[in-house]
């Protein structure tokens, strides 16, 4: 994987599932929102927490290299991942 880029957002909605909590946060300098369906039952989070979403290119043969994107609280405790393609996420901004 290549260099992280950290990109700061806030939380906007968590939902309790059975297993794990859906988390959706929003990007602050664009306002899109991105899901996180994995998180663990067990972290102290809020909805309006500050948040950061690290995004990473994988190594990969496709034409268009996928992006893992890790939620993580203002305290660097990791909330949960997604792989995505990039065209769903401009990294630029």
């Amino acid at each position: 994987m290549t260099q992280a880029k950290k990109i700061p957002c806030e939380i906007i909605s968590i939902r309790e599932g059975k297993t794990w909590d859906n988390v959706i946060v929003r990007r602050k300098s664009t306002g899109k929102q991105m899901f996180f369906g994995k998180a663990k039952k067990d972290l102290t989070i809020s909805v309006g927490d500050a948040a950061y979403m690290q995004v990473e290119a994988m190594a990969s043969e496709l034409p268009e290299t996928p992006l893992r994107v890790t939620l993580y609280d203002e305290n660097d405790t990791k909330i949960d991942w997604v792989i995505i393609q990039p065209t769903m996420f401009d990294v630029g901004r």
